[in-house]
């Protein structure tokens, strides 16, 4: 079980927007995902890249690829992040 109560978990969720808590929890939820120009689209949801490089420089969500396809994935405080945002 993830430990929600990191450091720097509760000031991060107060600093995240909106947008950035949507795309959390977009990424948590849907399986796929793929990138469509500047842009990802995970699930229903198109989100900028912006966001996405945001939340990359905080080290909640990275980047990876499986079978050569990129995908974003949580780190570990993203997913107690998550967590505590439900």
């Amino acid at each position: 079980m993830l430990d929600t109560e990191h450091p720097n978990t509760s000031e991060t969720v107060k600093t995240l927007t909106r947008a950035q808590r949507e795309a959390i929890a977009a990424i948590a939820f849907f399986r796929r995902q793929r990138k469509a120009g500047r842009g990802w689209i995970v699930g229903d949801k198109r989100l900028s890249e912006r966001v996405i490089e945001r939340l990359e420089q905080m080290q909640l969500v990275e980047e990876s690829f499986l079978k050569g396809e990129p995908r974003l994935q949580l780190t570990i405080v993203g997913q107690a992040i998550e967590a505590k945002l439900q």
